[in-house]
């Protein structure tokens, strides 16, 4: 039952007064925070299995990042930030901006861990 359908039928059975327009208020915001209620809860119960998907996810990505070439990493940060900006100069939406950006943070970083790890000395002890 939608908001005015509520409203329109407890002004009806009261006749109209002020009295009953408030109650069909109250009821009206009654069934809001029941929807709302049940709507959370339901993202709560189903938000572990997002995220532990999303750890997944992420733990692939990074794999496969660290198993490209360098060459191919430094091309596909320089395709994504050259897009990225290219939709920020024309105006595009934030969103759109950073989802293409982030590519190139992903690559960029894959690209510095591999160069602080060829500084590292190998020996076990320090320079």
């Amino acid at each position: 039952m939608t908001i005015e359908e509520n409203l329109s039928q407890t002004d009806a059975a009261a006749g109209g007064g002020d009295d009953s327009r408030m109650t069909g208020v109250m009821a009206a915001a009654q069934d809001v925070a029941g929807r709302a209620k049940s709507a959370a809860s339901e993202v709560g119960t189903r938000l572990p299995d997002a995220m532990s998907s999303a750890q997944v996810a992420v733990g692939d990505t990074a794999r496969t990042l660290e198993q490209m070439p360098e060459q191919t990493l430094m091309l596909g940060a320089a395709f994504s930030l050259g897009l990225g900006l290219g939709m920020f100069v024309t105006g595009s939406s934030r969103l759109l901006v950073t989802v293409a950006l982030t590519p190139a943070a992903a690559m960029a970083a894959t690209l510095f861990q591999r160069e602080n790890r060829a500084k590292l000395p190998t020996g076990g002890q320090g320079a």
